[in-house]
Parts: structure tokens; sequence; C-alpha cells
């Protein structure tokens, strides 16, 4: 994002997939309904991204049936979600930095300030399920080509507070790995 200042903390900056939708006073079934499902992704996300490691493997006979049936598991996930996919339309990138209370993104069309909104955010591109959170606009900044959407998310119970946390911790730590990683002169 075309910031003054870079942001601090712990934080996740990438191009996602993210819409946004106006809401009306919100129900308290559909806020714990967001939450649980947010929860639910989230815990999902750290399962599929966290890699096995070999010394994890157990490799008696039992344990080789156990990596066998794994192995068929995970392919029954990956063309389930490969269908999912191919029926899921999701919404156009934008630059988005995420943080465990805030969201902010770059885009063509903006909500009011002050406005409560359901942010769509899709975190996984093997995925197709939405992130969604209800927020408040906290600002809007209209520049040259594109609108600064800044927005404060509501109604995050403890629980989905400790897995947004978790989350950005293991993004934030991945990229900064990766930026070390890279050295310049490299392609």
């Amino acid at each position: 994002m075309t910031n003054q200042t870079e942001p601090q903390g712990i934080f996740f900056a990438a191009e996602l997939p993210l819409s946004w939708k106006a809401l009306n006073p919100l129900q308290s079934v559909q806020t714990m309904q967001w939450q649980h499902e947010a929860v639910t992704l989230l815990r999902a996300l750290a399962m599929i991204e966290t890699p096995v490691i070999e010394a994890d493997r157990d490799i008696s006979s039992s344990g080789k049936s156990m990596e066998r049936l794994e192995a068929k598991l995970d392919l029954v996930l990956n063309l389930i979600m490969q269908l999912a996919r191919q029926q899921t339309e999701l919404p156009p990138p934008h630059p988005v930095i995420l943080r465990a209370n805030t969201v902010e993104w770059m885009g063509a069309a903006a909500p009011e300030p002050a406005q409560l909104i359901l942010v769509s955010l899709h975190l996984c591109p093997i995925l197709p399920q939405a992130l969604l959170l209800p927020a408040t606009v906290s600002s809007v900044e209209h520049l040259e080509t594109a609108t600064r959407v800044r927005a404060d998310f509501t109604h995050l119970n403890q629980e989905l507070e400790e897995w947004m946390e978790r989350t950005l911790f293991r993004y934030h730590r991945r990229s900064i790995q990766q930026s070390h990683s890279w050295q310049p002169g490299e392609s």
C-alpha cells in the first residue's frame, strides 16, 4: 500500500480478495455465527499450513497405515476444495494490511466513515471460504487513484481475537523469514 509510514507491530500485508457490504444493526445470533465460522476457518488454516515434520512421523506399520490414510484424505479434501473454488467467484484482490483488530485496504468504492460493514476477506488461495468480520469504518482517505479505507473489527470474542493474533503472527513470521532468505540480486 502507498502509505507515508511503514506499518508497525504484527500485521499481514498482501493482495487479497476483499469485499464489503453495509450492515444494519447486528443481531447477536448472526454475530455468534460469524465468530464461530471465523474461528473454525482460522483453525483450519493453521492445520493446512502447518508442515508435517519427518521426525514427527511414526515409522511403524500402524504409522505407515495412518500416513497412507492421511494422504488419501488429503487428496479427497484437495479435490473437494478444487470443486468449491470452481463454483465460487472471488472478489477482486486489493492491497490489504490486516491486524488483529483492524483492516486497511485500497479500492475504488468505499463505505462511509462510521458505517457498520461486513468485511469478506479471503486469506488463503486454496480455500474458497471467506473470513467474515463485522467492522466499523474508522477512516476513508480519497487519493488520486484509489480510496484507502480503514475499519475496526467489532464484536470479536476472546477466542476469535486469539486466533486472529495467532494467524497474523504466523503470517508475519513467514514474511520475515522469506525476506531474510531473499538475497539482493536474486530473481
